[in-house]
C-alpha cells in the first residue's frame, strides 16, 4: 500500500491530537511515527538521566493499534513491551521535551501511563 501523504496523515490524526491549532507539532510527531523510532534521554536530577530507545511498528490511522517497545541503554534488564493507540502514541511524540543539550524526551503524562498505569485520557 502506498503511503498516506503528509496532508492526509495530518487530517487523520488531527481530531485525535488537538486539532489544527498544533499544526505544527503534529506534523513533527508524524515524522517521527514514520521514523518508527525515538532515542531520547529521561532526565534525573542529580544525575546524568537515562538513555532510552522506543520503536514502534508502522501505523497508518489514529486508532490502529501499536505495538512498541521501551529500552534503556545503561539498564539491559529494563524492558518494557506495550500496545496502545497510533493517536495517543502520536500525542505524546507532539508532548515530547527538548532541553538545552539537545536530547528529546517523552513527556511526564507517557512515564506515568507506563510506570504508574495511569489513563492518558484523563
Amino acid at each position: 500500500m502506498a503511503p498516506l501523504s503528509e496532508a492526509a496523515l495530518q487530517a487523520l490524526f488531527a481530531p485525535y491530537c488537538g486539532g489544527l491549532s498544533r499544526a505544527s507539532d503534529l506534523m513533527g510527531a508524524l515524522q517521527l511515527l514514520q521514523r518508527g523510532s525515538l532515542q531520547g534521554r529521561r532526565a534525573v536530577e542529580g544525575s546524568a538521566g537515562h538513555r532510552y530507545s522506543i520503536r514502534w511498528e508502522e501505523a497508518r490511522s489514529p486508532l490502529e493499534p501499536v505495538a512498541c517497545s521501551l529500552r534503556f541503554d545503561n539498564h539491559a534488564d529494563l524492558l518494557y513491551d506495550f500496545q496502545l493507540q497510533t493517536h495517543q502514541l502520536v500525542s505524546w511524540l507532539m508532548d515530547c521535551s527538548e532541553p538545552a543539550d539537545g536530547d528529546l524526551d517523552l513527556p511526564d503524562a507517557f512515564w506515568h501511563w507506563l510506570l504508574l498505569g495511569e489513563d492518558p485520557s484523563a
